[in-house]
């Protein structure tokens, strides 16, 4: 790395329609030195998802009008963001017919959240 350039930190993007989860994730993860984007619908989460900085993805499966299921399928198909590891955040309880890297259930602790994340994307 050359002089005076630092690494920027890993870039995770939250994508769910409940603000105040999100604001649950951004503490935790912020708190544990990843970076937070936030999206509280599909399609922005999708235009975020392009942006070519996202490292990893949390996604609510459970949300209108593009379901987490839709986006998760759009992430896959496109070779822009199909390698992006995704972990579900969700009440959804057999998340495994899903082709995410992992899975958190909501609610949630912070614990179990970071443990997910870190075990995809070390900080």
């Amino acid at each position: 790395m050359a002089a005076g350039v630092t690494a920027r930190p890993p870039t995770v993007l939250a994508i769910d329609d409940d603000r105040q989860v999100l604001a649950v994730i951004r503490a935790h993860l912020t708190a544990a030195g990843y970076r937070v984007l936030e999206a509280t619908d599909g399609e922005s989460g999708l235009r975020l998802a392009h942006g070519g900085e996202v490292d990893l993805i949390t996604l609510d499966v459970l949300m209108a009008p593009l379901s987490g299921r839709d986006v998760l399928a759009r992430l896959r198909a496109d070779i822009a963001t199909h390698a992006i590891p995704v972990v579900l955040v969700t009440v959804v309880d057999r998340p495994g017919e899903l082709p995410a890297d992992g899975y958190v259930s909501k609610p949630f602790r912070g614990r179990r959240l970071l443990d997910e994340v870190q075990r995809l994307l070390p900080a």
